[in-house]
């Protein structure tokens, strides 16, 4: 027998307790999505009382509400960006600093596996070559603003040094 408050409350404790008819007269947009469907396979199939989701492009789960747009467009739209931003920081792997030659993200420690981004330029440096450059005497003959302001490859001026700990490609 089940619990009393399982009877009182008429909680389902499993997926075999749903009554279909009940589901099925529910409107489709207020049916939930079924999360086993959404992580890849329902043992109920065609029987489960829950919707099974449309396939999502970019995460590959069967997790867009087909009754739910704005629910969609949402999802599709963070699905997206979390795959941009998973393919910046794979990009940024291969990426080394123009000063020391090594790759900024496989640094020995944490604090070093930083990008030092430059606002005026596209050259990559890590976090510490380029603000041992910033701070290190200029070079005879130039400025001393410019010279500590200018990128060391390109020497265009730039005010900032942005870190990340990913390598933007674009503005």
């Amino acid at each position: 027998t089940k619990p009393a408050w399982n009877q009182e409350y008429g909680h389902h404790d499993s997926l075999d307790d749903w009554d279909i008819g009940e589901a099925s007269s529910i409107r489709p947009s207020d049916r939930p999505i079924c999360s086993f469907a959404a992580a890849g396979n329902c043992p109920r199939g065609e029987k489960c009382p829950h919707l099974h989701g449309d396939l999502c492009p970019t995460c590959g789960k069967h997790c867009l509400h087909p009754f739910r747009p704005e629910e969609r467009e949402e999802h599709l739209k963070s699905c997206e960006k979390k795959q941009k931003h998973l393919e910046a920081l794979k990009h940024s792997q291969e990426i080394e600093c123009s000063v020391c030659l090594e790759r900024v993200l496989s640094k020995p420690t944490a604090a070093e596996r930083k990008f030092g981004l430059l606002s005026e330029c596209d050259h990559p440096f890590c976090i510490s070559c380029i603000r041992n450059w910033r701070s290190s005497s200029p070079t005879s003959g130039m400025d001393v603003n410019s010279a500590l302001r200018a990128c060391p490859i390109c020497r265009k001026l730039s005010y900032f040094v942005i870190p990340s700990v990913i390598w933007y490609s674009s503005k």
